[in-house]
C-alpha cells in the first residue's frame, strides 16, 4: 500500500513539476512592439488573447528601433520582442547578447521600410550622387540603416561622403519636412506617409526587390526567459501563426490591428500589402536554409542563436 501511495504522489509530482518547467514562475510577460507597424497578432494583443493563453498578464510596450528593444531585454525590462528588426538582432548577437531567434515575424519589401528624398533638393535616383555632402536621416542600427546602405549601392552614391544623423523615423520625417535634411530612411506607415508629403520614394518597391532588398523582422526572446519559460514562450509563438493563419484567410479583425498600430485602417493595408506573414513550415525552411540563414550567413552572425524548437510544426 505505501508503495501504491508513493506511486501516486511520485506521479502527481512529476505532473506538477512538468506544468512548472512549461510555465514556470513568471507572472508576467513583457513583450516589445512597434507602432505604425500592423501585424495580425496585435488584434490578439487588444483582445487579450495571449493573456488568456499564457495564464499571466502579458504587458506590451512600443518602442521606437529595434535597438532600444535590444537595450530593454538586456535591462531585464522586456522579455520578448516582436518584429524586432533582423539588423538590430545580428549587431546584439554580435556584442554576445543573451538573446535568441525563434520566430520570424515577416518578410517585407520597401513598402514598409523606405528612403525618402525631399522634393526641394531636387535629388531622385537619376541624379543621386548630389546626396554627397548633404544631411540625411536614418535610425542607424535598424532595418532602415540596412536599406539606406543597399540603396546607396542601387543608386550609386557613396554614404560616406554624407552626414549621416541618427535619428528614429518620426524626427526624421519632421526633419524632412522641415528642411533640415535632404533625405530621410524610415520605417512605419504614418512616419513614410509624412515624408511622401514632401518628397518621393528614392528607388521605388520594384525597383528595391530587383536590387534584392528584403526586410525581415524577427521575434527575439532573452536566454533566461527562454530558459525558465519555455511552455510560455512556445505558446507565444503558437497564438503569433494563429494570428497569422487568419490574416492569410482573411478572417482578421482590421479595425483591431488599426487600434493597436495607431494607424488609419487604409494606411494600415498600404503597408499591410507589402507584408508577408510566413506559415511555421515557411519560416522553418527561412531559419534553416531560406532567406533568414542567408542574410545572417551574409552579415557574419555567430553561430548557435537561431532555435526552431518554438515552431508549431
Amino acid at each position: 500500500m505505501k508503495k501504491i501511495l508513493s506511486f501516486i504522489l511520485g506521479s502527481i509530482f512529476a505532473l506538477n513539476l512538468s506544468i512548472s518547467v512549461a510555465n514556470s514562475a513568471a507572472n508576467e510577460v513583457r513583450v516589445a512592439y512597434f507602432l505604425e507597424w500592423p501585424s495580425p497578432n496585435l488584434e490578439d494583443m487588444m483582445k487579450k488573447n495571449y493573456s488568456k493563453a499564457l495564464g499571466v498578464p502579458v504587458k506590451w510596450t512600443s518602442f521606437n528601433t529595434g535597438v532600444e528593444m535590444t537595450e530593454a531585454m538586456l535591462a531585464g525590462d522586456i522579455d520578448i520582442s516582436y518584429s524586432q528588426g533582423l539588423v538590430p538582432f545580428i549587431n546584439a548577437v554580435k556584442s554576445n547578447a543573451p538573446i535568441k531567434l525563434i520566430d520570424i515575424a515577416m518578410e517585407y519589401g520597401m513598402g514598409g521600410t523606405t528612403c525618402v528624398t525631399s522634393n526641394a533638393s531636387g535629388i531622385t535616383k537619376a541624379n543621386a550622387s548630389e546626396l554627397e555632402g548633404k544631411k540625411v536621416a536614418v535610425p542607424l542600427g535598424t532595418m532602415a540603416d540596412y536599406v539606406f546602405t543597399a540603396s546607396m549601392e542601387i543608386v550609386g552614391a557613396d554614404p560616406s561622403k554624407m552626414t549621416v544623423i541618427d535619428m528614429v523615423p518620426e524626427d526624421g520625417a519632421a526633419a524632412l519636412v522641415s528642411g533640415d535634411v535632404a533625405m530621410a530612411c524610415l520605417f512605419g506607415g504614418n512616419s513614410i506617409a509624412a515624408a511622401t508629403e514632401v518628397g518621393s520614394r528614392l528607388i521605388s518597391v520594384e525597383e528595391a526587390r530587383a536590387g534584392g532588398i528584403l526586410g525581415i523582422d524577427i521575434t527575439s526572446v532573452t536566454n533566461k526567459f527562454m530558459n525558465e519559460n519555455p511552455g510560455m514562450v512556445r505558446t507565444f509563438v503558437e497564438v503569433t501563426h494563429e494570428a497569422n493563419a487568419r490574416y492569410n484567410s482573411g478572417k482578421s479583425d482590421m479595425n483591431s490591428m488599426s487600434k493597436a498600430s495607431a494607424m488609419e485602417v487604409s494606411k494600415m493595408k498600404g503597408t499591410l500589402d507589402g507584408f508577408k506573414f510566413l506559415t511555421p513550415e515557411e519560416t522553418k525552411k527561412s531559419m534553416e536554409s531560406g532567406n533568414l540563414a542567408g542574410f545572417l550567413d551574409g552579415m557574419g552572425t555567430p553561430k548557435g542563436n537561431v532555435d526552431t524548437s518554438f515552431l508549431p510544426l
